[in-house]
């Protein structure tokens, strides 16, 4: 498995897939991501952690699950890491449960870093979004969620969705959001299926358009970032 990659275009930086300890959510329909765990993380992410060379001041950290899901020793090492190489700026991924920890989170780093969150939040339609039990309440709002994350990942193209819900999840986003990304939906070991007719609309009407937007990053295949 691939676990490093650049980025260039409109947000060069180092991303990196690391192992975390187990998603605790573990609950959403669509996802079987939460099996990317073992009972030694560290041995994998050591050897990921050392590929940074700190081109561009940027890293994008994601795992299976949460950045807190991270053991002690891969923080301690990306601290560590994040000195010497000169970074400026880490992303990371949280599920909205540890929203309230995030800032405490972030402490553990150099002041001189500055540390952004993002969460999936996959769809703003609150009855949408119960529905493939994403764990954030039906009566969370976009401006609610702005205060705690940076950019937010949408998910677009599974069975109940409409053409209208990818519509205004994506204007809610460019309005609220320093970055948001558009993950078309792949097929996995759920029961939740792909409808590869709103995906055909989805790329013929929507995103076109999309490709112009520079706060937008948009994963037809959920590799498209090299991990």
């Amino acid at each position: 498995m691939q676990r490093y990659s650049f980025i260039e275009g409109n947000f060069p930086r180092e991303f990196l897939l690391l192992q975390g300890s187990g998603c605790r959510w573990k609950k959403c329909k669509y996802c079987d991501y939460y099996l990317d765990t073992s009972s030694k993380p560290f041995e994998v992410n050591k050897n990921v952690l050392n590929l940074i060379n700190g081109k561009s001041g940027v890293l994008d950290i994601i795992n299976s699950g949460s950045a807190i899901e991270l053991d002690n020793e891969t923080i301690f090492l990306l601290k560590k890491i994040i000195i010497e190489k000169n970074i400026s700026t880490v992303w990371f991924e949280s599920h909205w449960m540890y929203r309230n920890l995030l800032e405490k989170f972030s402490k553990q780093f150099s002041e001189n870093v500055t540390i952004k969150w993002r969460t999936g939040v996959e769809t703003f339609n609150p009855k949408l979004r119960n529905y493939i039990n994403k764990g954030i309440p039906e009566n969370v709002t976009p401006l609610e969620i702005k205060k705690y994350f940076s950019g937010v990942c949408l998910l677009v193209g599974f069975e109940g969705q409409q053409l209208a819900d990818i519509v205004n999840d994506i204007k809610i986003a460019e309005e609220n959001f320093e970055y948001f990304s558009v993950n078309v939906f792949i097929e996995n070991s759920t029961k939740v299926k792909r409808d590869n007719v709103l995906i055909n609309n989805f790329i013929d009407k929507i995103y076109p358009d999309l490709l112009k937007c520079k706060k937008a990053e948009i994963l037809l295949n959920n590799t498209d970032l090299g991990v």
